[in-house]
């Protein structure tokens, strides 16, 4: 059984609530993003909030973090609250199609999105809901993304090789000039 919690040098994630709990692909993300001059950064689907926090203590831009789930949004919200960046950390009980950021564009868009297709299911509706791509598409990811993203942005996303070595993903994709 996992623990409850995830502890890093700077804070610790609790994981109890969540559907989804910190895992490798998500902490290279947050390692690896490229944050360099970015102001705004959206994070699609923060889970625990991990790739919020870990983004913030990288860099000092706004971050917001959305998430549908309501158990793990009050778990990200806990997570961020305890953490020493929640200044600038906002985290919103949304889906991604229904996020509505007013005049806001994002410089850095970051997300580990469900990507499983057509595999087996957990019998835990909410558990399957965060690792099966069913009410959130690459392609929606993408269209969402575009009207996101300011000009000269960056989409940085986890996605697995298998199913995706012939696609776009894998590729430089500018999703301003499809």
């Amino acid at each position: 059984m996992a623990n409850n919690y995830f502890t890093f040098k700077q804070f610790t994630i609790y994981q109890d609530k969540c559907s989804f709990k910190v895992g490798t692909d998500g902490v290279l993300l947050g390692a690896c993003a490229d944050v360099s001059g970015a102001k705004n950064i959206l994070d699609i689907g923060t889970g625990t909030g991990l790739l919020a926090l870990m983004l913030a203590q990288r860099c000092y831009a706004e971050i917001v973090a959305i998430e549908p789930d309501r158990d793990s949004f009050e778990q990200a919200s806990g997570n961020v609250r305890s953490g020493k960046w929640n200044d600038r950390i906002k985290v919103v009980n949304t889906d991604l199609q229904n996020y509505d950021p007013g005049t806001v564009k994002f410089d850095l868009i970051v997300s580990n999105p469900p990507y499983f297709t057509d595999s087996l299911k957990n019998p835990d509706p909410r558990k399957a809901a965060s690792r099966h791509n069913d009410t959130l598409s690459s392609g929606e990811i993408l269209r969402s993304v575009s009207r996101l993203l300011s000009d000269k942005g960056k989409l940085q996303i986890i996605l697995p090789y298998v199913g995706f070595a012939d696609k776009v993903f894998l590729r430089t994709y500018n999703v301003n000039n499809q």
